[in-house]
């Protein structure tokens, strides 16, 4: 039986699934025509309610799905953000984003009960936030996943310095400098999903979910439901994996001591194959300045705790939004979308220390609200 709770915001249900004397919570994206991208509001929402459940003893577990096929998450919504940057010479509506984005990302990946994230279909950018911190990461047969960041001029955020840097040798600075896609056995392969389900066998898992044992140990609940999923699971050997197949020749691109070796590697290579190709094409596409802040991102993050890895980024994003290539890149490519950003400056070699020092700083003036959001809380 589902009970459905007081909506919160239109793009998001939120059910209540009874399981004995518990309950499920099930969070629903339900904005199909915009690929589920998330919103201010849905952020504010989804946070709202996930704050609730935790405290709620009832609630054993916690479920993230699209109420729609073709995406799960196609990421943040730049548009809108752009469109407001655009409009006003403040960056508060910016800091207001980041702080309830970043936070949820970050409540997610401590929640102390179980969260299920099934990511069926298009799961990007802001789609990979909110599911990289899920104690239990489904993908399915229809997954394509991507972190498209540096193609508008951005950087992969929402935790990227994180799961990037987790990924085998060479493959996250790969996947944050190109925004090459990859699928779900992909996905399985490199760390980023635990497993990969049929996406047709989604109802009879989630109905499942009411049969379970569930008890008042969040950890305890987090190994049934972890050891429930297994019995769907499909078998993915790592011959099926586009992205280990071409490990050695990611390598051969990503592993240098600085981004202007990489920069010669990328524009070397002929690409032994279309994935490689297009992957080397993105690079050459994206922002320079992204370039150049992503390879300073994940080098320098390596060593960090998650909480300051999120600190850290919400600096960058603010920084970003206030100065840089970000708003001309989501102009051309989601905008207009005549696919020719006029970067700033062109060339990798242009890129000044200076300015990459500036997108780490905290020159944005808005202070710590992020690790205040945080204490607050009691996630820090």
């Amino acid at each position: 039986m589902n009970v459905p709770v007081v909506e919160l915001c239109k793009e998001l249900t939120f059910t209540e699934q009874k399981a004995g004397d518990r309950r499920v919570g099930i969070v629903g994206l339900n904005n199909p025509r915009a690929l589920n991208a998330l919103t201010l509001p849905m952020f504010e929402a989804l946070e709202h309610k996930l704050i609730e459940w935790r405290e709620r003893v009832d609630i054993a577990c916690v479920v993230l799905h699209a109420d729609s096929e073709k995406a799960f998450c196609a990421g943040g919504d730049v548009k809108a953000l752009v469109a407001i940057l655009k409009s006003s010479s403040l960056i508060e509506p910016a800091a207001e984003f980041f702080l309830h984005e970043y936070f949820v990302d970050y409540l997610i990946h401590v929640y102390p009960k179980p969260i299920l994230c099934w990511a069926d279909g298009i799961t990007m950018g802001g789609g990979i936030g909110i599911m990289n911190g899920a104690s239990c990461r489904v993908v399915t047969d229809r997954t394509m996943m991507a972190m498209p960041e540096i193609t508008i001029g951005l950087f992969p955020d929402v935790g990227g310095t994180y799961f990037l840097n987790r990924m085998p040798e060479g493959v996250g600075v790969f996947f944050g400098l190109t925004s090459a896609r990859f699928n779900g056995f992909d996905a399985v392969a490199i760390g980023m999903a635990h497993l990969l389900i049929d996406a047709a066998k989604k109802g009879e898992i989630l109905a499942s979910l009411s049969e379970l044992p569930w008890n008042s140990n969040g950890a305890e609940n987090k190994q049934t439901l972890r050891a429930h999923l297994v019995k769907f699971a499909e078998v993915t050997a790592l011959s099926e994996s586009a992205v280990m197949k071409h490990h050695d020749a990611v390598k051969r691109l990503t592993l240098h001591a600085s981004i202007d070796a990489i920069d010669d590697a990328m524009r070397a290579s002929d690409g032994e194959d279309e994935w490689m190709k297009q992957a080397t094409h993105g690079y050459l596409a994206g922002s320079p300045t992204s370039a150049r802040a992503i390879f300073e991102q994940l080098n320098g993050g390596k060593l960090l705790r998650l909480d300051e890895i999120f600190l850290r980024e919400w600096d960058m994003a603010l920084n970003f939004c206030t100065q840089s290539d970000f708003r001309e890149g989501v102009r051309a490519r989601l905008i207009d979308k005549d696919q020719n950003p006029k970067w700033n400056p062109p060339a990798l070699a242009q890129v000044s220390e200076a300015e990459i020092k500036r997108l780490f700083s905290k020159q944005h003036g808005q202070g710590d609200k992020l690790a205040q959001k945080f204490a607050a809380h009691g996630l820090i």
